[in-house]
C-alpha cells in the first residue's frame, strides 16, 4: 500500500489521496474537482484500477499492488492553450528524470510522452486538461509505471524490477522522485525556462534521428524523427520530405 509517501516538496504530493482500488485515478481526481475545490498538486494512489485508461484510448494493463498509478492536479492558469503540450512535454522528462535516479540505463520518451527503457514501454502518461476562456484552467496527470510486474501481454513491455534486475523495488521511493521532479520541472515552465525542458526532451525522445519504420493511412514507410512542432505533432523526415503528425495519424512499427 503507498501510504508513506513524503516527497520535498512544496506542493506536489503533499496532499495525498489513496484509495486500495478504483476505476481510474484520473476519474476520481476528475469527481474530486467537480465536487469542491481542490488543492494544488493533490495527488491520487491506487494499488488496482478497474478502468485505467492509456493512449489511444487503450486499457492500461497492471496488476495488483506491483506497479504505479497515480493521478497528479494541478492547476494550469499560467499557460495558454497553445501552449497546452509544453505541460506534456514537462511531465515525461520529469518522470524520465525520476527513472534515471534509480540508475537505469537506455531510458527515453516515446512521443508523445511514454516511458522505455531498452525501446520496451515502462510507463505511460495520460494528460486531461480544461479550459477557461484561451487559458488552462486546471489539469489531471494521469501516470502508470510498471515497477515490480514480470510478466505482460505485450511482448514490448518491460518493468524497473525487471531491468534492474532487482525483486522489488520501492515504489515509494519513486512517487517521491516523481512528485519532486515534477514539481521542479513546474516551477521551471512557470518561470519562462521552457526551453530547458524541451532540450531535455528531445535529447531523450525515442528513435530521433534514426531511420525507422512508421505506419499511416497511406500506409507503411520510412522516415528520420528530427523533432516536435510547438503544438506537439511529431516531425518525420522521409524521401527527403518533411511532413507533421499527430498522434492519432501514426504509428511506429517494431521488427517483432
Amino acid at each position: 500500500m503507498l501510504l508513506k509517501i513524503q516527497p520535498k516538496t512544496f506542493f506536489v504530493g503533499k496532499n495525498l489521496i489513496f484509495l486500495p482500488s478504483c476505476h481510474s485515478t484520473n476519474d476520481i481526481a476528475n469527481e474530486i474537482i467537480q465536487n469542491k475545490e481542490f488543492i494544488d498538486g493533490t495527488v491520487i494512489l491506487t494499488d488496482h484500477q478497474t478502468a485505467g485508461r492509456g493512449q489511444r484510448g487503450n486499457a492500461w494493463e497492471s496488476n495488483i499492488g506491483q506497479n504505479i498509478l497515480m493521478s497528479l492536479i494541478v492547476k494550469t492558469t499560467f499557460l495558454s492553450l497553445e501552449k497546452s503540450f509544453d505541460l506534456s512535454i514537462t511531465v515525461a522528462v520529469s518522470v524520465l528524470e525520476a527513472l534515471q535516479t534509480l540508475g537505469i540505463q537506455n531510458t527515453s520518451i516515446k512521443w508523445p510522452n511514454d516511458l522505455y527503457i531498452n525501446e520496451k514501454k515502462t510507463g505511460g502518461i495520460l494528460i486531461e486538461n480544461s479550459i477557461s476562456g484561451n487559458k488552462m484552467s486546471h489539469s489531471i496527470v494521469g501516470i502508470g509505471i510498471n515497477v515490480n510486474q514480470t510478466k505482460f501481454e505485450n511482448i514490448r513491455a518491460t518493468s524497473l524490477c525487471l531491468e534492474l534486475k532487482q525483486e522489488q523495488v520501492s515504489r515509494e521511493i519513486i512517487v517521491e522522485k516523481i512528485c519532486e521532479s515534477i514539481e521542479s520541472n513546474l516551477e521551471l515552465l512557470k518561470s519562462g525556462s521552457f526551453k530547458k525542458i524541451k532540450e531535455k526532451y528531445l535529447l531523450n525522445l525515442f528513435g530521433k534521428d534514426q531511420l525507422r519504420v512508421f505506419k499511416s493511412e497511406k500506409g507503411i514507410f520510412e522516415g528520420e524523427i528530427v523533432g516536435i512542432s510547438d503544438q506537439g505533432h511529431l516531425k518525420i523526415i522521409s524521401q527527403n520530405e518533411e511532413k507533421y503528425y499527430n498522434i492519432k495519424e501514426i504509428e511506429y512499427l517494431f521488427d517483432d
